[in-house]
């Protein structure tokens, strides 16, 4: 009689499962058709165009997992699937890297001049005319392991940089970390990126280095494309929306 409990629990469970994941596959598409209507209608000659910021890169590694996996590695990697579905979408994207390389000057003397300059040519991509929103991907860390969890950053200086945020974290919160409770915070004058940046913009931090379970997740293929994937769709519902 359990087994049999246990089966149908199975079954319903997975049931539940697949119609969730049709229901968001549907979601996306009617997204992705206001989009496409929306760009023919008042943006004939633009495409839609978001920023994707891989943060750090080169010498600047980021943060660090208690075994050594560095930060700018995992942003690289969710950095390109979400470029990837975007672009399947026919979003137009700007990548700040698309490799291990930073923007900046690396001529320069020493790298807090060169870490500047890195900034400051990202900053100048998130504040073109052209983009519509700019996202920049980053990991957590802190000094106790037992923290996990998405948290989204939003700048001060547009209205709709809240808007984004929000559909991010519920977002990743309803698909993949259902018992984070972060809430989404403004920066405070130390995200240079955000603070400087006129159009919608978000950091997202995807998870903590510093709590080995998550590091273990953050650093699995399949796990980054989840993370990408669902900033994707809120990224996709935010455009169509507003």
């Amino acid at each position: 009689m359990e087994k049999l409990k246990q089966s149908l629990f199975n079954i319903i469970f997975y049931i539940v499962i697949v119609a969730l994941i049709i229901g968001l596959v549907l979601l996306v598409i009617f997204a992705v058709m206001k989009i496409n209507v929306y760009a023919d209608e008042t943006r004939s000659s633009a495409p839609l165009c978001v920023v994707i910021d891989a943060g750090h890169g080169g010498e600047d590694g980021g943060a660090r997992s208690a075994d050594g996996i560095a930060e700018k590695g995992i942003n690289l990697a969710i950095s390109q699937t979400l470029r990837d579905y975007f672009e399947l979408s026919g979003i137009k994207v700007l990548m700040t890297r698309d490799d291990d390389t930073p923007m900046g000057d690396q001529s320069l003397s020493t790298f807090k001049e060169r870490n500047r300059d890195d900034f400051r040519e990202r900053l100048a991509l998130f504040n073109r005319e052209d983009v519509d929103c700019a996202i920049s991907i980053h990991q957590n860390k802190f000094t106790e392991p037992q923290y996990s969890g998405a948290q989204v950053f939003y700048s001060p200086n547009n209205e709709k940089s809240a808007v984004l945020a929000e559909y991010i974290r519920k977002s990743v919160t309803g698909l993949l970390q259902p018992d984070n409770e972060r809430q989404n915070k403004t920066s405070d004058g130390n995200i240079y990126l955000l603070d400087n940046c006129s159009n919608p913009c978000v950091l997202v931090e995807c998870g903590f280095l510093s709590n080995p379970e998550e590091t273990a997740k953050l650093a699995d293929e399949e796990y980054q494309k989840q993370i990408a994937f669902a900033i994707y769709t809120a990224v996709v519902e935010y455009l169509a929306k507003e």
